[in-house]
């Protein structure tokens, strides 16, 4: 269901159905199992039911139990019985506070709307003054003691208090609305000279800074937390989808990873464990600082979409340049930097305990002055096996399978190590220098590609040897033996990390 801008009180409306519901089928031992409620719910509300559900269970007003039944917490069945409205109504604003607009006071004119459960119990309200040319009516005013006597001027009665979302039954929206639209006194219609200009429409939703000179703006913008505006999509993978993107606050543009597509390999109980492993791995990498990271700037697994957010890379991905090159590979000089760029970037990686686990081009991403960013790290221990939790075997595509090491397709062990990322960049270097993934009998990139020097053939048949015994143990290993083998200087030394700063070369060379 396509997401809607509501007031609080519809949204709350919705929330109390749902808990009201849930009482009542308790009682008539009917069915309150989470696919029977969604499956009643998810036509009758105007958010999709699965953010509804979300959002009771994180204020503890349900509960559900290993059968995946729903029942309501005893905070739920206060909150029904029209105890605690504030803390309901705060904790909506705070959880929908993206979807929330006010409805709109015109200057000068009082609305009394029958849905708003705004009003203070006990607070008479006083009502409107009279309208030119029309007849006064009097009333006796109403006073502690029953006297009488003196006379008011009214245009009409005062509207009945307000109907409050906690009265039993709940109204429909529809007729909420039209009581309310009733409820309103007309105004006389000004003279066309006395029409002040119109002010701009209100709105609780802030708005993002202009676009940059020269950057069209995108009417398909969709505001995301407050906090960002999420554009066209500019990437899609098995788990999620990229999107361009742009932080109100700072006027940067972002790249937002959503990861809704993560939850269709598992079953509705195991959510909790696939949101618990993403926060693990997108802090670890965030905690990863160095120029050929990708850096994570927020995340929000909280939502019924998780994602993240990190700095945009507007130079694509390997697997865009590999891709033009038509099967040939990049320039053996620009794939050695790109290879020297990685190395490192694992390297720091491997200081910090995160191992990557899913080298692949589409995880090389490329800044706009060509440098490499590497991404994504841990994405893959995300949904991996674990039996004791029920979580299946899941391999995600065949996207990433050619870079896999062995002990991560036999599943021999849960511990990879920097071995593991060792075998998966030695696989991706040969295709960056040859166009190929390497097979088990594949010639060396040398006998491939005759402009890649031969110095670089013992390197790469070292990180792929099949038995992790025989491989690099680390980065540190691999960049001793690279600057041992080109002691000429054409590279720096070891520790010396070659970067562009004159902006993003081709994407291929075809020619190579």
């Amino acid at each position: 269901m396509a997401d809607t801008a509501l007031t609080r009180d519809q949204i709350a409306e919705e929330a109390l159905n749902i808990l009201s519901t849930l009482r009542e089928n308790t009682r008539a031992s009917r069915s309150n199992k989470l696919a029977d409620v969604k499956s009643a719910f998810e036509n009758a509300v105007s958010i999709d039911f699965d953010t509804y559900f979300f959002f009771l269970r994180k204020y503890h007003f349900i509960g559900m139990d290993r059968e995946a039944c729903l029942q309501l917490t005893p905070e739920g069945e206060k909150i029904v019985e029209g105890e605690r409205r504030e803390r309901f109504l705060e904790a909506v604003g705070e959880y929908f506070a993206s979807r929330i607009v006010e409805e709109p006071v015109q200057s000068g004119q009082t609305e009394i709307l029958a849905d708003s459960s705004m009003v203070v119990e006990g607070t008479a309200v006083p009502p409107p003054p009279p309208m030119a040319g029309e007849e006064e009516a009097t009333e006796p005013p109403r006073s502690a003691a029953g006297s009488s006597g003196v006379t008011v001027s009214v245009s009409v009665p005062p509207p009945p208090p307000p109907a409050s979302i906690y009265g039993s039954p709940i109204a429909s929206r529809q007729g909420t609305q039209e009581r309310g639209r009733a409820s309103r006194r007309p105004e006389p219609e000004p003279r066309r000279d006395e029409l002040p200009p119109p002010p701009p429409p209100p709105s609780s939703i802030s708005k993002p800074p202009p676009p940059e000179a020269g950057r069209p703006a995108d009417p398909k913008g969709q505001e995301i937390d407050l906090r960002y505006v999420k554009y066209d999509a500019i990437g899609q993978g098995p788990l999620g989808t990229v999107y361009r993107g742009r932080h109100n606050a700072l006027g940067l543009d972002v790249a937002i990873k959503e990861l809704k597509d993560i939850f269709g390999y598992f079953s509705f109980l195991q959510r909790s464990e696939v949101i618990k492993r993403l926060k693990k791995e997108i802090c670890a990498q965030a905690l990863v600082r160095h120029p050929t990271v990708a850096a994570i700037l927020d995340q929000n697994c909280d939502v019924a979409r998780p994602y993240y957010v990190i700095e945009l890379c507007s130079g694509g991905n390997l697997r865009t340049r590999l891709d033009a090159s038509g099967g040939k590979g990049i320039a053996p000089e620009l794939a050695v930097r790109y290879f020297l760029q990685i190395c490192y970037a694992l390297r720091a990686a491997h200081a910090q305990g995160l191992i990557h686990g899913n080298l692949k081009p589409e995880n090389v991403l490329v800044d706009h002055l060509g440098n490499i960013k590497l991404s994504d790290f841990g994405l893959s221990r995300v949904i991996e096996v674990d039996p004791s939790k029920g979580m299946p075997q899941v391999f995600v595509g065949t996207g990433g399978m050619g870079y896999m090491s062995p002990e991560q397709l036999a599943r021999s062990t849960k511990d990879f190590g920097p071995v593991t990322d060792v075998y998966g960049m030695g696989i991706l270097f040969y295709e960056l220098l040859t166009g190929q993934l390497p097979g088990r009998r594949s010639p060396l990139p040398s006998a491939v590609n005759a402009k890649v020097p031969s110095k670089l053939d013992p390197l790469f048949d070292k990180m792929t040897q099949d038995r992790r015994e025989e491989r690099y143990p680390d980065f540190d290993a691999v960049l001793s033996d690279f600057y041992a083998a080109f002691d000429d200087g054409v590279w720096l030394k070891k520790g010396d990390l070659v970067l562009s700063s004159e902006g993003a070369p081709p994407k291929a060379d075809a020619k190579s």
